[in-house]
């Protein structure tokens, strides 16, 4: 089965119960911007009655279909699923009810509507202003990983400290997406065409760590002077409040264990 084909069986799926309203694509497919490797993103519209028993059959009714081989349920709270078939193709399925469809004609295609909802979708999403309280965990987030630095450094926890390089970076990316404003969150695999080059080079010039001291606390530090400043006029954009004491408490530890800290030199530190 290829994607073309599994695409036509939901559909055919969709078509054949009376529960289901309407059948969209969403994801980058939906957009008309996939490529040979987009996974197929399905929203499910179910009759209100419907939505808690199609919810809890959602394996059973899809794997009518579908050989799957794997099955998850990334947000336990919500109504989103995804599947992996026999043949390494990438299917979500979301399932929700009429007036509930959170999407827009720019972002679905519709495969099956029968009622014509996708006439009721709005043409497109405005922009969506950076949570507050988000950022604020973010920065906090990022704050206390940082700070463990002076714990791996003194128990000489490289290969762990790797790993802890990689939740910065990963930091840093999320930042670099939620200064967009974007109007729906985005793919985690498409980075490439949400960022701007500029950001893109910066990213993937910043410094991969390797498992020892010197390298660790540079990476840390090059993150560091990074994520802070963009992360703080992002603060003071949207109005979220800035963890001034973490922040100082943070700078005061490492510079006391290290003898420096992100704005000073982050090799040759004393020992």
């Amino acid at each position: 089965m290829d994607r073309d084909q599994l695409i036509e069986t939901v559909r055919a799926l969709a078509a054949a119960d009376p529960r289901v309203l309407a059948l969209f694509l969403g994801g980058s497919l939906g957009q008309g911007l996939g490529d040979a490797y987009s996974d197929v993103d399905l929203i499910a519209v179910v009759e209100p009655a419907a939505h808690g028993a199609f919810t809890d059959a959602a394996h059973d009714w899809l794997s009518a279909g579908l050989d799957i081989v794997h099955w998850y349920r990334p947000h336990p709270a919500l109504p989103l699923f995804g599947s992996v078939t026999v043949d390494w193709l990438r299917a979500d399925l979301t399932v929700t009810v009429p007036g509930m469809v959170h999407g827009a004609k720019d972002r679905l295609k519709p495969l099956y509507d029968p009622a014509s909802l996708f006439e009721t979708l709005p043409d497109r999403l405005a922009p969506r202003a950076a949570d507050p309280d988000k950022i604020e965990a973010m920065v906090r987030e990022f704050l206390r990983i940082l700070g463990l630095l002076h714990v791996a450094v003194g128990r000489e926890e490289w290969a762990v400290s790797v790993t802890g390089t990689g939740m910065l970076r990963n930091h840093l990316i999320a930042l670099m997406v939620e200064q967009l404003d974007l109007p729906h969150p985005p793919g985690a695999l498409h980075l490439k065409r949400l960022l701007s080059a500029e950001d893109m080079d910066l990213v993937t010039g910043l410094p991969v760590a390797e498992a020892n001291r010197d390298s660790i606390v540079s990476a840390n530090f090059a993150y560091a002077r990074i994520f802070l400043p963009r992360a703080r006029a992002l603060a003071e954009r949207v109005g979220a409040a800035w963890p001034e004491a973490f922040e100082a408490a943070t700078r005061a530890r490492l510079r006391r264990d290290l003898g420096a800290d992100w704005d000073g030199p982050a090799l040759g530190v004393v020992r």
